[in-house]
């Protein structure tokens, strides 16, 4: 499996996870405590997210350059 295989997959899996925070969230709360943990886990998630979109990015960068390297042999 592929680097970028992973990170569309754990990408997949995070925005699930966010979207279900997002209903619990959106249903109510119990408290002022939970909501303040519920919004951590979605900067967290966000966090997360943004950190394998940079890495994908860079992934895509180094492959491009090393096709250009290996065209120009």
């Amino acid at each position: 499996m592929d680097i970028i295989k992973i990170i569309d997959y754990t990408k997949k899996i995070i925005k699930t996870r966010q979207e279900q925070v997002n209903d619990v969230i959106s249903k109510g709360v119990k408290d002022f405590e939970e909501y303040k943990y519920l919004l951590g886990k979605l900067h967290a998630y966000n966090e997360i997210v943004q950190e394998l979109t940079d890495l994908l990015k860079k992934q895509e960068r180094y492959e491009d350059e090393a096709d250009d390297f290996n065209t120009r042999k």
